[in-house]
């Protein structure tokens, strides 16, 4: 099975990974799988990597940069035609939905691995989605913060309902406005 075979570009695990978890979830991915995916042996895979919970960090963070991929370009057109910056996360929304329904796996995989910790937040993403060209460091007040970290948590249950099949697409769009009117449309007129 490959034994001694040596990857030459690492990169190639985490896209073996990603495969791995659109077609079978986080459910069905082991090293074991992974490794006969690259034609090498499990044990090879530990010269690359850790373990496995470091193959699943790079996923995630591959996970995300496909999740975000697209993402602020729709963001920065919104706002050239003037749109209010609390309306991209409306885009936000839609942007996930979208991303849910084509995929679900790694979406799932995002959204469930991710709650560990705040990673919208951490990555600064919060503050990117609001902030004027990208750059919104310091502008939001504490109560808006909050709101829009509800908001968040807000779509992303609705994701993870829409692909359990609780809800449906129209469901999560009709949820999520009434979200947003609730959480954030009240500060539309102060930031705009």
């Amino acid at each position: 099975m490959g034994r001694g075979r040596k990857i030459i570009d690492i990169e190639l695990v985490i896209d073996g990974a990603i495969a791995l978890i659109e077609e079978g979830g986080v459910e069905e991915f082991s090293t074991r799988r992974l490794a006969a995916r690259l034609g090498i042996s499990a044990m090879t895979l530990y010269n690359y990597y850790d373990n496995r919970q470091a193959i699943m960090t790079g996923a995630l963070r591959r996970g995300l940069g496909l999740l975000w991929d697209g993402l602020f370009e729709k963001i920065a057109d919104w706002r050239a035609r003037g749109g209010n910056p609390l309306g991209s996360y409306r885009i936000l929304a839609d942007h996930l939905l979208t991303f849910a329904i084509a995929h679900p796996r790694l979406c799932r995989f995002i959204l469930t691995e991710g709650s560990t910790g705040d990673w919208l937040a951490r990555a600064g993403q919060i503050e990117r989605i609001y902030g004027p060209d990208g750059r919104g460091e310091g502008l939001l007040s504490e109560p808006l913060r909050r709101d829009i970290y509800l908001f968040e948590l807000l779509i992303f249950a609705l994701t993870l309902k829409v692909l359990g099949g609780g809800e449906s697409a129209e469901r999560f769009r009709e949820l999520s406005t009434a979200g947003y009117e609730k959480l954030l449309g009240l500060y539309e007129a102060s930031v705009a």
